[in-house]
């Protein structure tokens, strides 16, 4: 299991704004959220499937554009990261 804390900004949910992007990357799905604050916040996940190849073969920064990826397809959510990974 592998975690990721990574502040972000969301760009297209009105004027941008500071979240947090968590993450937990298990060997064959992974689960994120992202967070604003308690009433503010979307969760989302992916499962290894023969059509995404899963996400074990991928460096971290392939791994993290997949999840932001996914944000944007599932929950119409884009961000960039606010720091250089």
């Amino acid at each position: 299991m592998q975690e990721y804390d990574l502040p972000i900004i969301v760009t297209n949910q009105g004027p941008a704004f500071s979240a947090l992007l968590k993450v937990i990357r298990l060997p064959g799905s992974w689960y994120a959220v992202i967070w604003e604050n308690a009433e503010r916040y979307a969760s989302f996940s992916q499962d290894r499937t023969e059509k995404n190849g899963g996400h074990q073969h991928l460096s971290d920064r392939d791994f993290l554009d997949r999840v932001r990826l996914v944000s944007a397809f599932t929950q119409a959510i884009d961000f960039e990261f606010a720091e250089v990974l």
